[in-house]
């Protein structure tokens, strides 16, 4: 019978190989683990041991992935680079940049109005919409003290 469970580990390895979910990596090795175990045990409990051990190691998966999807601090590295803007605010608030050489819908967080030409800074992302500040223009200063 544990050849059963080895023939079982070596099918799901290589089918984990090809569809890179880590569940058939937990059946792989509950399946090799029963077949180890298999030497100590006969008969039906081989079965009962298999059962369990697929279902400790599917649970040992699912709290991984949800463990590694609360990550916090990941870094946007949009954040911080530096737009053009292609066109006026639309009466919606929203306007064309460029940005990696395409085209992004932006809205202005700091309630500035720009013009074609000018350059902002991405402040945060939401979905497909930047979040923008003006960038200050740096032309020569004019002195209006006399």
């Amino acid at each position: 019978m544990q050849w059963v469970f080895l023939v079982l580990a070596i099918w799901a390895a290589l089918a984990e190989l090809h569809t890179g979910t880590f569940y058939l990596a937990g059946v792989a090795a509950a399946s090799l683990l029963t077949t180890f175990i298999g030497f100590w045990l006969r008969g039906d409990w081989l079965i009962f041991v298999f059962v369990a051990l697929c279902a400790l190691f599917t649970a040992a998966v699912v709290v991984l992935r949800r463990s590694r999807g609360r990550t916090k601090g990941l870094a946007d590295f949009d954040v911080g680079q530096s737009v053009a803007v292609c066109s006026a605010p639309r009466p919606d608030g929203r306007l064309d940049v460029r940005y990696r050489g395409t085209t992004w819908e932006a809205v202005m967080d700091d309630g500035a109005v720009p013009a074609p030409g000018d350059s902002a800074v991405i402040v945060r992302k939401t979905d497909k919409l930047l979040h923008l500040v003006l960038t200050p223009r740096a032309g020569p200063r004019q002195d209006t003290t006399h």
